[in-house]
């Protein structure tokens, strides 16, 4: 049985979704507690059987996306349920986890972080697929030319989050290409 929670920030509501102890589903700000629900139990990445729990049993980690979409940088380093991610995925999805906090990468920088430097189009289906976003955080994967292309949440909402991060730091950077 998958478990799910849903929990207000100041861009809208989320929630986390966990087919073990580890968090595989973190659901992006939508407009409605009801249309956070319904996402998270339709999605793929957990059982047909949801049941709701409170945000406190994913530890502080509802609270700290509060604060997150805030704009304060806090921790997101859980561990995840890494059970269902393919081996390509798997590589994208780490890798882009190491993305630091206020700056950007490309989808070409990524390809070649991975070994794969013909397959920018690839990491962005990996990313297109990346179930537990801002945690994995694929919101900071931009086109070669710092274009915002692609990104699960819109790209109104990719431009917020790099932009509350970039509140933090000096100016957001572009990988060296």
């Amino acid at each position: 049985m998958s478990q799910y929670a849903v929990f207000e920030t100041v861009l809208g509501w989320m929630g986390l979704g966990r087919r073990s102890q580890y968090v595989g589903v973190v659901m992006l700000p939508q407009s409605s507690r009801t249309l956070a629900e319904d996402r998270l139990r339709s999605s793929r990445w957990l059982e047909t059987t949801n049941e709701e729990i409170d945000p406190d049993a994913f530890g502080s980690l509802a609270e700290r996306l509060c604060r997150y979409m805030e704009g304060e940088s806090v921790p997101l380093d859980d561990p995840l349920d890494t059970s269902l991610w393919t081996g390509f995925r798997y590589r994208v999805w780490e890798t882009t986890r190491l993305i630091p906090y206020g700056e950007v990468r490309s989808y070409g920088w990524l390809a070649r972080s991975i070994g794969q430097e013909k397959a920018s189009r690839a990491v962005g289906q990996a990313l297109h697929n990346n179930p537990v976003p801002v945690i994995v955080p694929c919101h900071r994967v931009v086109g070669a030319n710092g274009a915002l292309v692609g990104f699960g949440g819109g790209c109104a909402l990719k431009q917020r989050l790099i932009a509350l991060e970039a509140c933090s730091r000096a100016v957001p950077s572009l990988d060296n290409e």
